[in-house]
């Protein structure tokens, strides 16, 4: 017994696809800053100038945003899990810009569209681009991604599509799960991890995370959603595999609500400490609706709506 929990704890986390955002840009390459633009802003939903609605994560004591430790004082004893139709009804569409900036200097760009067409899947599609700076040489990296998700959000299929100049950065990545097995594909190999139990998490690119918010309205308790992530670690020139890396644990845990600036008029939104894959910081969502990742760190590495805040999230205030 003792001998299968601790296989079982080993494989909780299938690896990360570490955002190739922080396992290529963090990690091997300068980052560079395309011509500065400001993306058409598509406007703030009236209704994000007041507090969330009842329906949104039960109330605790405000989190005041230089406070790094999470309270526990005022947590409620349990958080009811909702029906994911709720959170997620068929026809659900959200889609959004986000730019990733990295020291304050913009590394790439994606669009994204998480739809629930029917009661059988959730999927999030995403494109995009990230930008490097090689020598003296400027390159950026096209990508497509793909994500399903069955009727309770548990992870079905992902692929994930690189491209470069003249080859550089190509990648394919590709991960399907059966039957308790999660079969990875990268490159020319391919490895079949078990599934870890619980909330499990396509890391892939920041897009991957905009589920965050409706899993955690379907599947947290007391407050805390557990994670676990599945993939492979991926670096430049082809570089990859198959990993379990680390104890595989990983949270989300909702720290109350806080007032953005959205240029010049503050919004309300709910704040979450996110630790998953590769990625550790804040995370703030209206609802169900992602708004940005803030990274912690050395080399922070953020990523924000920029169709609904073209400047980048203002600084975190208090909602008393």
């Amino acid at each position: 017994m003792v001998s299968r929990q601790r296989s079982r704890r080993r494989w909780l986390v299938i690896g990360g696809i570490v955002s190739i955002a922080a396992g290529v840009l963090l990690a091997f390459v300068r980052p560079w800053s395309p011509p500065p633009s400001v993306p058409k802003s598509e406007g703030i939903p009236a209704e994000w100038r007041t507090p969330p609605a009842p329906a949104s994560p039960p109330a605790l004591e405000v989190v005041d945003a230089d406070e790094e430790e999470p309270l526990d004082a005022g947590a409620p004893a349990a958080t009811a899990v909702r029906p994911l139709s709720d959170v997620l009804p068929v026809g659900y569409v959200q889609a959004g810009r986000l730019v990733y900036d990295l020291d304050g200097r913009r590394v790439a760009e994606e669009e994204y569209r998480l739809v629930r067409r029917n009661a059988a899947t959730v999927n999030l599609t995403s494109s995009g681009r990230f930008f490097f700076r090689v020598l003296f040489v400027t390159v950026s990296v096209s990508f497509d991604q793909e994500i399903e998700w069955g009727p309770d959000l548990s992870p079905r299929s992902y692929t994930l599509e690189a491209r470069g100049p003249l080859g550089f950065g190509n990648q394919r990545i590709a991960a399907r799960v059966e039957g308790g097995v999660a079969t990875v594909t990268v490159g020319n190999d391919e490895r079949e991890l078990p599934l870890p139990e619980g909330n499990a998490l396509f890391a892939g690119t920041l897009a991957a995370y905009v589920v965050l918010p409706a899993l955690y309205a379907a599947r947290a308790e007391d407050g805390v959603l557990p994670l676990a992530t599945i993939g492979v670690a991926t670096g430049p020139g082809g570089r990859s595999g198959a990993s379990t890396g680390g104890d595989g644990t990983g949270e989300l845990r909702w720290h109350g609500v806080v007032e953005v600036d959205a240029g010049g008029t503050a919004v309300v939104l709910d704040r979450y400490w996110a630790q998953t894959g590769a990625f550790g910081g804040t995370l703030l969502a209206r609802g169900s609706e992602f708004v940005a990742l803030l990274g912690e760190g050395e080399r922070v590495l953020t990523a924000f709506r920029a169709d609904l805040f073209p400047r980048g999230v203002g600084p975190l205030g208090v909602r008393r």
